[in-house]
């Protein structure tokens, strides 16, 4: 029975162990990708001003599932490891039924862009990993003294997430997960996306049964609801039809006046290039001398300057607008390059 139990341990620890490493993986080799989810969780529950600190806490958070995760299928320091996993775990519990009830915040990010999960998926995972981290903590012996090997272990364990984040951090994705990376057609997929919510947009007219008070909706040709008098007139409408895969519904390039050129853009023949500003507090002497060799490579109508805010770029042609998130995902520097051939990314650059 004692040797049942030993296998069952190894075996759950080992299974909690590679859900921790991977989601600590996924996360590490594109940090400012988890930054982002960081700072929508903080935005959820009015935490904004940390949002400064989000990479922080996403290196922080990627280093410490990481080495839970790497230490558990070790078997390194096993009691005081299954105590932090219980804790990240209940914390997660927590954070994720709210994320699917109260405090509605979508994919939680908690693989990264790898896996993508809904709240109640991301719930049921930590409803399930939750006992299991903590049967193992209950069941583990009490801590002997660490060795120089467990030390070792804890140390590599930390030191590897760390570095490859901080790589990653302050260079491209070593892995990037999203729909904007180098080789995607963002001609094909686009239009492909978008014809798809035009075959699917209907006009509709609403109405209220003034009997039931429900809202009722018709097809905007329909003439019977206009004679019917239990129906009051509420308003006329614009709807889409549930279109799957809709990964570019914010990708949308627009000027100062609102016009959409995002197609424009997109079937231009030959190359363009994106200059992409996060953050044009960043811009300084070297961002600067990287942009005039930008314009010296490029005509200057072949160079788009995209932000998410007004930025003062008097050498400019065209500025134009996108949604922040959007932008951070397409390019995760401050101020970066996005290369565009017949559609296609073919190059980007953080400068």
């Amino acid at each position: 029975m004692a040797r049942l139990q030993h296998i069952i341990s190894i075996l759950l620890r080992w299974l909690l162990g590679a859900v921790f490493i991977f989601s600590g993986a996924v996360k590490c080799v594109d940090p400012v990708g988890t930054a982002i989810y960081v700072d929508k969780y903080l935005a959820t529950y009015s935490l904004s001003s940390f949002a400064v600190a989000s990479e922080v806490i996403a290196v922080v958070l990627i280093v410490v599932e990481f080495a839970i995760g790497l230490l558990l299928v070790l078997g390194v320091w096993r009691r005081g490891v299954a105590f932090l996993s219980s804790v990240m775990l209940l914390i997660f519990f927590v954070v994720t039924l709210l994320g699917a009830t109260a405090l509605p915040i979508g994919d939680c990010g908690c693989f990264g862009d790898a896996v993508k999960l809904s709240p109640w998926q991301t719930f049921l995972k930590n409803l399930v990993l939750l006992p299991i981290s903590i049967y193992l903590w209950r069941t583990s012996d009490r801590e002997q003294r660490l060795t120089k090997a467990d030390v070792t272990a804890i140390a590599i364990a930390i030191v590897l997430p760390l570095g490859v984040s901080l790589y990653a951090l302050h260079s491209m994705p070593l892995v990037d997960f999203l729909p904007y990376k180098i080789g995607v057609n963002l001609r094909e997929d686009v239009g492909t996306e978008r014809a798809k919510v035009e075959e699917s947009t209907r006009s509709v007219l609403r109405f209220r049964d003034i009997t039931t008070n429900a809202i009722l909706e018709f097809d905007a040709m329909a003439t019977e609801c206009w004679s019917n008098e239990n129906l009051e007139f509420v308003e006329s409408a614009t709807v889409v039809d549930n279109v799957e895969s809709m990964q570019y519904s914010d990708f949308v390039l627009y000027t100062t006046d609102g016009e959409d050129l995002t197609m424009d853009i997109l079937n231009t023949d030959g190359r363009i290039a994106l200059l992409c500003i996060n953050d044009a507090k960043a811009m300084d002497a070297s961002t600067n001398r990287a942009i005039e060799y930008l314009y010296s490579q490029y005509p200057a109508s072949a160079v788009y300057v995209v932000s998410a805010t007004e930025i003062d770029m008097a050498f400019a042609s065209t500025h134009l607008f996108v949604d922040a998130m959007t932008l951070r995902s397409i390019i995760r520097a401050d101020v970066g390059i996005v290369v565009l051939r017949d559609g296609v990314v073919e190059y980007k650059m953080n400068i």
